[in-house]
């Protein structure tokens, strides 16, 4: 655990975060005379080390502030998670506890969907398998046929928020038909995205890419299993850049693996970073990224001041911008 700045003012702990330094969290937080502390915070016990005393907490996406952490913070007034999803905070130990929860909903829409897109294009061009022609010393295009072209494609987006409308205006841009599925969004959303809705399971059969933005809820954890991947074509690819316990990774491999499907596109795993025993790693026609697809150094940016600004915020007794609970 890094030692706190000299100061008076309140204590913020960063937990799991990765910045190379914090002259934008002592900026913001300066006049206030924040005391900053960060460490990884990568077990309970570490977590709570900490945090235990900070008025304010800053998480990134890997420590889990379970009802057990969340009980053993005396002082804390806000969690401010530095990232979209909310799945490793416990909201109802954090609302019994009077702590307030936000995140930052707002920021790199634009990269994620261009990483889906890329993942897409990738796929749909087999660029990986050309350049595997072309390093082997082969070359010409029997072995990729077939290649069909995007604007005689279907995609099919589950979830239509920010990233995944995003997704779909860029994949009407290259003339694909748009299937969409989202219990949530209102009839409005799927006519701004000129997108048809429809259940999951004609959105699993008709689309020849399938691409993944929905939250991490109980309803929603391995929604893409054995029974899922089934009702896809063998030609389809599955892309997920949201979160990796939305699949069966087993079920995937062993679709992947029998022809089930032709490939998977992934951002995220269950287990970040994957260790070497992971069912999908070395599997041909899955591409993993390193979860990746959030970054740029204007997301970096932007995640960092809004996501210290609500601590910003709490701490000067207003209230935040975006509240989750």
């Amino acid at each position: 655990m890094a030692k706190a700045k000299k100061g008076s003012g309140p204590l913020v702990a960063l937990a799991g975060v990765r910045y190379p330094d914090l002259h934008l969290e002592e900026k913001i937080l300066g006049p206030l005379g924040c005391r900053i502390v960060r460490g990884m915070a990568d077990s309970p016990s570490a977590a709570i080390e900490l945090c235990r005393e900070a008025e304010a907490v800053l998480i990134g996406s890997v420590p889990d502030f379970t009802a057990d952490v969340v009980e053993e913070l005396g002082a804390c007034r806000i969690l401010s998670r530095a990232g979209i999803g909310v799945d490793n905070i416990d909201l109802d130990a954090a609302k019994k506890k009077g702590i307030t929860v936000t995140n930052v909903p707002d920021y790199c829409i634009e990269e994620v969907s261009d990483h889906a897109m890329a993942l897409i294009l990738s796929f749909a061009r087999k660029l990986s398998e050309g350049a595997g022609i072309t390093e082997g010393g082969g070359w010409g295009i029997a072995p990729l046929r077939p290649i069909q072209p995007l604007n005689r494609s279907t995609l099919g987006i589950v979830g239509i928020g920010r990233i995944g409308s995003a997704i779909g205006r860029k994949a009407r841009a290259f003339g694909m038909k748009i299937l969409a599925h989202d219990p949530f969004a209102p009839d409005a959303a799927f006519k701004r995205l000129k997108a048809e809705a429809v259940g999951m399971a004609k959105l699993l059969r008709a689309s020849d890419y399938i691409t993944l933005h929905a939250p991490l809820i109980p309803k929603t954890r391995g929604m893409i299993d054995e029974a899922a991947l089934k009702k896809m074509t063998n030609e389809a690819v599955l892309i997920n850049v949201a979160r990796g316990e939305l699949i069966d990774e087993v079920a995937l491999r062993k679709a992947l693996r029998s022809g089930g499907i032709r490939g998977a596109g992934l951002d995220v795993l269950s287990e970040e970073p994957p260790s070497k025993k992971h069912p999908l790693l070395g599997i041909p026609g899955c591409v993993i990224t390193p979860h990746s697809s959030w970054y740029s150094t204007a997301a970096m940016e932007e995640l960092r001041r809004k996501s210290a600004e609500e601590v910003l915020r709490v701490l000067s007794g207003k209230k935040p911008k975006n509240r989750v609970a």
